[in-house]
């Protein structure tokens, strides 16, 4: 099974140090918009702000990238 790498980039770049073993690319971005919800909404109860250029960028076992999920791609706000 492929691994793939969630590292986040907001205010403190943090690697992934463990690898998610997921059948597909596509599990992978699943798994980041979730992990990105997750942040997001941690940094709402704690008062801080979310920035648009947060992401979480996905890359293999041998540190290729592969895609972005970007924080603002996954929030709908509306006036």
């Amino acid at each position: 099974m492929p691994k793939f790498y969630l590292n986040v980039i907001n205010t403190v770049d943090a690697s992934d140090k463990e690898a998610f073993d997921l059948a597909s690319l596509e599990e992978a971005k699943i798994q980041a918009i979730a992990g990105a919800r997750d942040l997001i909404s941690d940094n709402i109860r704690a008062g801080l702000p979310v920035y648009e250029s947060y992401r979480i960028e996905i890359t293999d076992d041998n540190g290729v990238f592969l895609h972005t999920v970007r924080f603002g791609d996954i929030i709908d706000l509306r006036p």
